[in-house]
């Protein structure tokens, strides 16, 4: 690359650097508590000699992000930054696989466009800041994309091996990519055989673990005592309804509304003009709709036909492909329009989309709407309005575990922060406790608890920083 395309992905990679040195030491939040820190501590603790997870803890998935969690530990010490640094490789991986799967879809001048369009999506930028799973996920994806993309078989191994050994979802991604790849790349029935070779190592890895947690575990995926089993109820007509608008409000959430509304400006100019992408941006553009569109049927039928899989994480491929069809379309458009008085509105289109993500991370719902708070950097002023109320408990001699509340929060804090303190806050039990820490980020309180809270129920302390808010309630009996 030339210096002046070099130089955007280098300040892309100290951007990735800065955000994690300015996340090291938050603890570990939402589904990270189970994926880094139950299931890092089960290695480090056993000293990686039981690979079954104990049954309360195993949501079924291979233990590959668990046990690299749980070696950087080992090499380098059991604390946040570590954690948070060991996301690092990763990052600086995805990056630079955007630049280069940018210059492929576009050019090497424009591929930082599609770089900011992805890095500032608020469900990818919340989880780079987490010690969460699905920042390899996305690595292993990219990778996959971009070795297909530029014919580099051996990485394409690698990328599916990670795929398939990282979650059940990495299995689904790897699937959906070799649907990509065999449709919208692969004309023939041989070059498409062929193109099943790279995927073999990784499902047959995948496949020989699903067996033998079969066998080990005796289930598969989940289980009737699952603490999880609720999120895998099949609903009836009604919840499907409900779970389609659902995955529409996914789709617009946290500002990727205007991304949907800067689509329609590219196309607005072509039209205007009459004009045609040329041969080169309509098989660009034919191959990034069929990666949007596999990606839906692949990671959404999940979410529509079951009552709790509906996270945002779970769709990031989705929204990978969307900024990806976004960026081909306007930069072919461009070309297109060249010399006209079209390219500012253009310039706009781009403009509209980073600025309506950006501004995603300002989206904060009323407290009876459950939000996706690992999915948006508005959650960052929990971590300093937690460790205070803790603080005060500890100042105040009230015992963490006379506090009553809820997920994210329940259990020792050594799971959530490292250190070596067990107690920690319990499950909430409104007939019992005197305490209740209650936070707008945490979405299992019921509507009826959160009244029966603000009426009933005196604040004993509050804290609050940007739209987040923690409150300690105390109940006179």
């Amino acid at each position: 690359m030339r210096l002046r395309e070099q130089w955007p992905a280098l300040l892309f990679l100290l951007l990735a650097a800065g955000a994690v040195y300015l996340a090291r030491n938050n603890p570990f939040f939402w589904d990270t508590v189970q994926l880094a820190g139950k299931h890092g501590l089960h290695y480090y603790d056993t000293h990686f000699t039981q690979l079954l997870l104990p049954q309360e803890i195993d949501s079924g998935h291979p233990p590959l992000f668990g046990l690299y969690i749980a070696a950087c530990w080992k090499l380098f010490g059991p604390t946040l930054p570590v954690s948070h640094f060991a996301m690092l490789p990763f990052l600086w991986g995805i990056v630079l696989l955007l630049f280069g799967i940018g210059r492929y879809f576009g050019a090497p001048r424009s591929a930082w466009v599609l770089a900011l369009l992805v890095l500032a999506d608020p469900v990818l930028a919340a989880q780079a800041v987490l010690v969460s799973p699905d920042v390899p996920l996305v690595f292993f994806f990219l990778l996959a994309l971009w070795s297909i993309l530029h014919k580099k078989p051996l990485w394409q191994v690698v990328a599916v091996v990670g795929l398939g050994l990282i979650s059940m979802r990495g299995m689904m991604v790897g699937v959906l990519l070799y649907a990509w790849e065999i449709i919208a790349l692969r004309s023939d029935f041989k070059s498409r055989m062929q193109a099943l070779l790279p995927y073999l190592p990784g499902g047959l890895l995948a496949a020989a673990f699903l067996l033998w947690h079969h066998i080990a575990a005796g289930w598969t995926g989940y289980h009737a005592d699952s603490p999880w089993a609720p999120s895998f109820a099949r609903v009836d007509a009604a919840g499907f309804v409900k779970n389609v608008a659902v995955l529409v409000w996914r789709m617009l959430d946290f500002g990727r509304v205007f991304v949907w509304i800067a689509l329609l400006l590219p196309l607005w100019a072509l039209l205007r003009r009459r004009a045609r992408l040329s041969s080169e941006g309509r098989q660009k553009l034919r191959q990034a709709l069929w990666l949007f569109g596999l990606t839906l049927p692949f990671l959404c039928t999940s979410l529509l036909l079951y009552k709790g899989l509906s996270a945002h994480r779970y769709l990031l491929p989705v929204f990978i492909a969307l900024s990806l069809v976004f960026f081909v379309l306007i930069t072919h458009s461009q070309r297109e329009t060249r010399n006209s008085k079209l390219i500012p509105r253009l310039a706009w289109s781009k403009l509209v989309a980073l600025l309506g993500l950006l501004c995603g991370n300002l989206w904060i719902y009323p407290p009876h709407i459950s939000q996706g708070w690992d999915a948006t950097l508005a959650h960052w002023p929990y971590y300093r309005l937690r460790q205070e109320a803790i603080d005060y408990l500890d100042r105040e001699g009230i015992p963490l575990e006379q506090v009553g509340t809820v997920f994210p929060e329940i259990g020792p804090l050594r799971l959530r922060d490292l250190s070596h303190r067990q107690d920690g806050l319990k499950s909430k039990d409104f007939a019992q406790d005197r305490f209740i820490l209650w936070s707008n980020v945490m979405n299992d309180f019921s509507d009826a608890e959160i009244t029966a809270l603000t009426r009933q129920w005196t604040p004993r302390r509050q804290w609050k920083s940007g739209g987040v808010r923690v409150v300690l309630y105390e109940n006179f009996r």
